[in-house]
């Protein structure tokens, strides 16, 4: 186990959750076991349930580590919102900035996957649109956000004026069972009927998640696809694009915050943003004049 460069690399995810306020610790390197430990820590978070759900932390540490540095190690993330779950069942300090304990210590872990492998990784963006005009575009958004509302209430006009038809499908995240099944279904039928999709808004750790995972199975389908993040969950938007196997996944910046600006100012904020938007797809100058 190459110790400096996983802690180098351990130390690259804690970006990827700072934006809902959480910090990710890297606490042991085990070089007997085998084991890179992570802890979690929402005291400074003001909403634990915006934060990655803890299986998907799991797999996004364990993807990313893997994916930097391959081999038969394991990667265990401790995380206060499971009890016996995925977690050290003696979870030492943190390891201090700067240093790297590597310890032959014997405490009980769970480990989930020690063998797991990295998706293989396309950084193909995808295939481009060279005409918007006469396109149906179709824009993912959630219940989460009404500033995403009204960012793509002002970027569905702009198309209109171009002769396109905005196309708007909405996702209810966390569904099970048969609403769930029906939601897939539905999402579907919707990648089945537009010309590209842009999805959104990555603004929190669970709502990148779902915006990037939704985004990659439009991208899969072979449409023209832009993710859309604020500007403090784009590096995790990256992460998670990766980790699914579509690193290339073209992500579309917008200021952070967001939401909890007047409705005046984020649709000034839609329409500064919309030819940048456009050209995420390589549309031509027409279609973005």
């Amino acid at each position: 186990m190459e110790i400096n460069e996983i802690a180098t690399a351990a130390a690259r995810l804690r970006e990827t959750v700072s934006g809902d306020g959480a910090d990710l610790r890297l606490v042991r390197i085990d070089t007997r076991r085998r084991q890179v430990e992570l802890q979690l820590d929402l005291e400074s978070a003001e909403c634990a349930e915006c934060v990655l759900p803890p299986d998907a932390l799991q797999r996004m540490a364990e993807s990313a580590l893997k994916r930097s540095h391959p081999g038969d190690y394991a990667v265990l993330v401790a995380d206060p919102r499971v009890g016996d779950g995925n977690q050290a069942s003696e979870v030492p300090s943190a390891i201090p900035k700067g240093s790297v304990e590597a310890t032959d210590t014997r405490a009980a872990l769970r480990v989930v996957d020690p063998c797991a492998v990295a998706v293989a990784d396309d950084a193909d963006p995808g295939p481009d649109l060279d005409n918007l005009a006469g396109k149906r575009i179709g824009f993912r958004v959630d219940v989460l956000w009404r500033s995403w509302d009204w960012i793509v209430d002002e970027w569905a006009a702009a198309l209109r004026a171009l002769g396109a038809e905005p196309v708007i499908w909405r996702r209810a995240q966390g569904l099970d069972r048969a609403a769930g099944h029906d939601q897939e279904a539905s999402y579907a039928e919707f990648l089945a009927s537009v010309d590209a999709v842009v999805s959104g808004l990555a603004n929190c750790g669970s709502c990148t998640s779902w915006t990037v995972k939704d985004a990659v199975t439009a991208l899969r389908t072979g449409l023209p696809t832009v993710a859309v993040a604020t500007a403090q969950f784009r590096p995790l938007a990256r992460t998670l694009a990766a980790q699914y196997g579509r690193s290339g996944l073209r992500v579309h910046e917008l200021p952070y915050p967001l939401d909890i600006r007047p409705e005046r100012e984020v649709r000034e904020i839609g329409r500064e943003h919309y030819r940048d938007l456009a050209a995420q797809f390589a549309a031509t100058s027409a279609a973005v004049s």
